[in-house]
């Protein structure tokens, strides 16, 4: 698909949630959620639940504390985790390449 070779959904406070490797790339670049709908026609739906999944992510940072910054408990921080798991499931299958999961609960891999 357009020389994509993988996809990473993995989260960072102040940065884009995906990362895409083409072929010939040795380190993945940093995506933003439309851009990859842009370029490679993931469906505007998808799209909007990436973004608002990572919305609710870069929420939660504390820049005054970092260290405590999180989910107010442990099931907001499963629900959370569980939603980018199937979005990653659902990337892996528009894309029809190997789509990596990865947040501090554990790491998934589709497709690919």
């Amino acid at each position: 698909m357009n020389g994509v070779v993988s996809v990473r959904l993995a989260p960072e406070w102040g940065t884009d949630p995906l990362w895409v490797r083409r072929d010939g790339d040795p380190i993945p670049a940093n995506y933003a959620a439309d851009r990859l709908g842009r370029e490679f026609g993931v469906p505007a739906g998808l799209v909007a639940a990436i973004d608002a999944w990572d919305d609710e992510f870069q929420g939660v940072y504390d820049p005054d504390d970092p260290a405590d910054s999180g989910f107010p408990d442990e099931a907001a921080t499963v629900a959370w985790h569980e939603r980018g798991e199937r979005l990653a499931e659902q990337l892996a299958e528009v894309l029809q390449v190997r789509t990596e999961f990865h947040t501090a609960r554990g790491d998934s891999v589709f497709g690919g």
